[in-house]
């Protein structure tokens, strides 16, 4: 788990429609275009989804199933609806915490 140069993980409602960007210094990029996310307690399998994607992208790996549901459960599941931000850091300090070597 290693951090890459700041990034910040912006979820906004696109026309009603969740959408993730990937934000740093030089550019914004939407986080996988296609995937269904979703973020907030009603969010369903695509809280899975993004959890999975975020977790990914944070830490250059992809997350053990039962990590990206952890995560789901005490991070996305308790964004506000209409829209968040989580700094990369953030989401690698979680990490630390929950995974252990």
């Amino acid at each position: 788990m290693t951090t890459r140069e700041s990034r910040i993980y912006v979820g906004r409602l696109d026309g009603g429609v969740p959408a993730v960007y990937a934000v740093d210094a030089t550019s914004v990029s939407r986080l996988h275009p296609g995937e269904r996310f979703d973020w907030g307690a009603d969010g369903g399998d695509a809280v899975q989804v993004l959890a999975r994607a975020l977790l990914t992208d944070a830490a250059g790996s992809a997350p053990h199933p039962d990590v990206a549901h952890r995560f789901s459960a005490q991070i996305l599941s308790r964004l506000p609806r209409d829209g968040f931000a989580l700094q990369r850091e953030t989401v690698n300090a979680w990490l630390r915490r929950v995974v252990t070597v």
